[in-house]
C-alpha cells in the first residue's frame, strides 16, 4: 500500500472551503527525558551546558536499543563558574569554551541512560559518555547516522559537521557510533556550518544529503549539498530562508518519509527586540518531493509549541526547542527534541525531550472559514482504485465521504460521493466502502479523487498502486 500526505500540494487539483492545518502533537508526559548534570549530585562534570541538544537519534534494530547523541559545551567559563541561583541576576556572555559530542541510549526511548563509556579523558578520568571531544580542530553543531546501505563497517556510522578552528566542514566515520575517526575536511566547497548540520541517504538520488547553514543579505539562510562517498560533497546551494529578519531559519533537520522528505525547520525570531518571541526559538513544518524545492507548512505557526514562562521560572522548553529528524516507530512519529527554559543569547538549561504525532498526520485538511461542507479534489493519482483508505479524525457529528473520478474528472459510475457510505469515526486506515458493494470500479487508469466533508480533519490516503 502507498500513503499520500495530503499536505502535499501537487496532489491538490481544487478546493473549497478547505485549508491545511497542523497535526496534533502531544508533548510526552515524562519530559525532559534527560537534563544537563553539571550541578547535580554527583555532577557530570563535562555537562556545563547542553545548550542546543541538537540530537540525533535512531533506534538500532540490531541492537534493539534507541541511540542519541548529542551536543553539550563541556566546558564554558562563565556557566561553570555562575551557580544557577546566582544566574537569573548576573548578565549573561559568551566565554572561553568546548564544544563535545555525548552518547546517550534507552531501551524504550523514554528511560534514558549515559553510559560511562570510558573512551576520552575528562579532567582526569573516563567515566564519562564522550565520544568525540576536539579532535583535529574542534567540533560544533554535527549530526549523526547510521548508514546500513554502507559496504565498509568502519564507515558504518557517520558524522557531518562544522570543525570552528579549521572553518571547514569536515566528516567523521565509526563501525559502532562510539568510536569515531579523525575528522577529513571537505576538499572543495564549504559552509558556514554553525547550525544542526546533519545528513541522510536518499534512494532515489542514490546519493547522501547534506544539510547546513548559509549567511545571505544579512541573514541565516538554509543550504543543500549532496556526495556520493559522503566526503566529497557538492557546492551547498540554498534551498529556504525566512520571510524576514524575525524569521530566520537557524536549522534543518530532514527525514525520507514516504515518498518525500520531510523538514523541521527551526525558526530564530530575531529582528524585532520588541517581540514577545525576541531571541526565542520554535520548530515548523516543511515538506519537499526533491530534497531540493521546500514548501513551509502554516509558517509562523509552531509545530511543537514553546512552554509557559520565562527563565527562570519558565517551563524546560520555554525559550528554544531545536528537533531532531522524525523517526516513525509503529503508528507513531516520535520527535525527539532540545528545549531549553531561556532565550537564545541568554541563561537556558537545556534537556532532551519528546514529541508524539500519530502516523501520517504531520498536516491535514480542515474546513475553512466559509459555510457548508469543505471539498478537495485530487490530482489523478496512479492507485488502482481497489481497498482505499484515508487517515482522519471525524469530530463528534462529523463525517467524511468520496467520489472516484477518471483522469478527465468525470464521474466513475458507481463511485460517486452519494454512492459512498459516509465514514463518521476517526482512524489511521478507514476503509471507503460503497453502496453497490462493488470493491473497484473497472478502470485502470490513473483516478481523481474527491473529498466531501464536515467535522473531519484528513491526513492521508492509501491504495494499492497501478502495475
Amino acid at each position: 500500500m502507498t500513503a499520500y500526505l495530503l499536505l502535499n500540494s501537487r496532489l491538490i487539483a481544487s478546493s473549497q472551503n478547505a485549508k491545511l492545518e497542523l497535526g496534533r502533537v502531544q508533548k510526552h508526559p515524562a519530559n525532559p527525558l534527560f537534563v544537563e548534570e553539571y550541578f547535580a549530585d554527583p555532577p557530570k562534570a563535562w555537562e556545563t551546558r547542553l545548550d542546543n541538544v541538537y540530537p540525533s537519534v535512531i533506534y538500532d534494530r540490531k541492537d534493539g536499543i534507541y541511540k542519541c547523541w548529542y551536543k553539550s559545551f563541556i566546558y564554558d567559563e562563565l556557566s561553570n563558574r555562575t551557580p544557577l541561583a546566582q544566574r537569573p541576576h548576573q548578565p549573561y556572555g559568551e566565554s572561553a569554551r568546548e564544544e563535545g559530542l555525548l552518547y546517550a541510549r534507552s531501551k524504550d526511548g523514554i528511560h534514558w541512560e549515559k553510559p560511562a563509556l570510558g573512551l576520552i579523558e575528562f579532567e582526569g578520568a573516563r567515566a564519562n559518555n564522550l565520544v568525540m571531544r576536539r579532535a583535529r580542530h574542534g567540533i560544533h553543531a554535527g549530526g549523526v547516522l547510521k548508514d546500513l546501505r554502507e559496504p565498509d563497517p568502519s564507515r558504518r556510522y557517520k558524522f557531518l559537521h562544522l570543525n570552528p578552528e579549521a572553518g571547514r566542514m569536515a566528516s567523521c566515520f565509526s563501525a559502532d557510533g562510539l568510536n569515531w575517526s579523525q575528522p577529513v575536511l571537505w576538499p572543495r566547497h564549504d559552509a558556514v556550518g554553525d547550525c544542526h548540520n546533519n545528513a541522510i541517504w536518499a534512494p532515489k538520488l542514490k546519493r547522501y544529503v547534506g544539510i547546513t547553514r548559509g549567511w545571505a543579505d544579512g541573514i541565516r539562510t538554509v543550504l543543500r549539498s549532496e556526495s556520493a562517498d559522503f566526503h566529497n560533497w557538492s557546492r551547498p546551494v540554498e534551498i529556504m530562508r525566512g520571510a524576514n529578519a524575525h524569521d530566520q531559519i537557524y536549522s534543518l533537520p530532514i527525514c525520507a518519509y514516504g515518498d518525500l522528505y520531510i523538514g523541521l525547520p527551526s525558526a530564530f525570531h530575531k529582528g524585532d527586540p520588541a517581540a514577545d518571541d525576541w531571541d526565542c526559538v520554535d520548530t515548523e513544518l516543511a515538506y519537499s518531493a526533491d530534497s531540493v524545492n521546500w514548501e513551509r507548512i502554516c509558517p509562523g505557526r509552531p509545530l511543537i509549541s514553546r512552554g509557559a514562562g520565562r527563565y527562570p521560572e519558565g517551563e524546560y522548553d520555554c525559550g528554544c526547542i531545536y528537533a531532531a529528524s522524525p523517526l516513525l516507530r509503529g503508528d507513531k512519529i516520535f520527535i525527539y527534541y532540545g528545549g531549553s527554559n531561556g532565550r537564545h543569547n541568554d541563561w537556558r538549561e537545556g534537556s532532551l525531550n519528546l514529541a508524539t504525532l500519530d502516523r501520517d498526520r504531520f498536516a491535514g485538511y480542515v474546513s475553512g472559514d466559509g459555510l457548508g461542507a469543505s471539498r478537495i479534489e485530487t490530482t489523478p493519482l496512479p492507485l488502482a482504485a481497489a481497498a482505499l483508505t484515508i487517515n482522519a479524525e471525524v469530530e463528534a457529528g462529523g463525517w467524511i465521504r468520496a467520489g472516484l473520478l477518471d483522469g478527465n474528472g468525470a464521474a466513475i459510475e458507481g463511485f460517486s460521493l452519494d454512492d459512498c457510505l459516509p465514514l463518521v469515526e476517526s482512524g489511521l486506515n478507514c476503509p471507503l466502502n460503497w453502496r453497490s458493494g462493488r470493491a473497484r470500479p473497472e478502470t485502470r487508469d490513473p483516478i481523481r479523487i474527491i473529498f466531501e466533508w464536515s467535522r473531519t480533519k484528513l491526513y492521508a490516503l492509501s491504495g494499492a498502486r497501478l502495475d
